[in-house]
């Protein structure tokens, strides 16, 4: 995980699962950060530290949460681009 700034280690993981998705999604997105947040927390890998502080998680499980914020926001991105059936243009 790439750190612009240090994470406070005191920082929940749903907060810092938050700002990577603000980091990842184009400003337009931004606002549905936190329910997306919501969608990280439910995978069975991020569940279980959801709740923790930022600082209680190792290398490994911060590594996993940061993936699948990544994973997150890119299907987001992609369907914010998408075309319905019809043809017309999603946003």
């Amino acid at each position: 995980m790439r750190d612009k700034a240090a994470i406070d280690p005191d920082s929940t993981v749903r907060h810092v699962v938050i700002r990577l998705l603000i980091e990842a999604l184009p400003p337009e997105l931004h606002a549905a950060a936190p329910d997306l947040a919501s969608r990280v927390g439910e995978h069975p890998q991020v569940a279980p530290h959801f709740g923790k502080r930022w600082g209680e998680v190792t290398e490994s499980q911060r590594n996993i949460i940061a993936r699948e914020a990544g994973l997150v926001a890119l299907d987001v991105i992609a369907g914010a681009g998408a075309v319905s059936p019809s043809g017309e243009q999603l946003h």
